[in-house]
């Protein structure tokens, strides 16, 4: 081999490594980038939490329902981006849009609820509303949210949302999947699945929303609850539940 075959070699090979270490001098920055934001976001979360912390204790027995619209599904680096509460009746008690504190974009949320990053560049921060929204929900008897005990109160927890030790809490798209009545799964496993909530409301009769707006998500889960209160709603409830055990029991194969 020729010297300046060689010398190729071994530039080659030195172009590949300083490459190499520029990718994990990349990752490493964008790492220590994201530890930041995880780090001011606590902070900034902190601040929230004892705005509801002094929120005054007034019990209600009001039964509210409430949706979020977030930048992603991360509890620990996503934020709020709207939010909406309203009574079961689908009056809107509160909404607003808000500001991340630090986050810049959201595309694949975006896709999902169709607020960039331009629609909210001049709403409040989270921390200039959270009062509001504490004063509703840690005061409420009843606290109703589509997937809310999987995501939505999770999520405001980390902001400092903290309800009543007594409050009931309500997720129709669970009683709601078996209303649904579509199985999935085997044996131990077969369970009724999930449904999306512009699904269910289209089952049970809802005409039309403005789906992935937080106050119109609030307005058609308070409609999806309404109907899922009626006696033959409850009857279907019963009977699914009644099917699923016996498709349990046929295809337990346990001995």
């Amino acid at each position: 081999m020729s010297e300046t075959e060689l010398a190729l070699i071994r530039a080659e090979r030195s172009a590949k490594d300083a490459a190499k270490r520029a990718k994990e001098r990349a990752v490493a920055l964008a790492e220590q980038e994201a530890q930041r934001k995880r780090e001011n976001l606590n902070i900034y979360r902190q601040k929230c939490a004892a705005i509801c912390a002094a929120v005054s204790k007034r019990p209600t027995n009001l039964k509210l329902v409430f949706d979020l619209e977030t930048t992603g599904l991360n509890f620990a680096e996503d934020e709020i981006l709207e939010a909406a509460i309203t009574t079961v009746d689908g009056g809107v008690l509160f909404e607003s849009r808000f500001k991340p504190a630090y986050t810049k974009e959201w595309s694949g949320a975006q896709r999902v609820n169709g607020i960039s990053p331009e629609d909210v560049e001049d709403a409040p921060g989270i921390i200039d509303k959270i009062g509001e929204m504490a004063a509703l929900l840690q005061n409420a008897e009843t606290v109703i949210a589509y997937n809310g005990k999987q995501f939505d109160i999770p999520f405001l927890e980390r902001y400092g949302i903290r309800l009543r030790p007594d409050a009931v809490i309500d997720d129709p798209m669970l009683y709601g999947a078996v209303v649904y009545g579509e199985l999935r799964g085997e044996g131990e496993d077969v369970n009724y699945k999930w449904k999306k909530l512009a699904v269910l409301a289209d089952y049970l009769g809802y005409k039309g929303a403005n789906w992935h707006s937080a106050a119109a998500d609030c307005i058609a889960t308070a409609y999806v609850w309404r109907q899922l209160q009626e006696s033959d709603m409850i009857e279907k409830y019963n009977e699914n539940l009644a099917k699923l055990n016996e498709v349990s029991e046929e295809t337990d194969t346990s001995f």
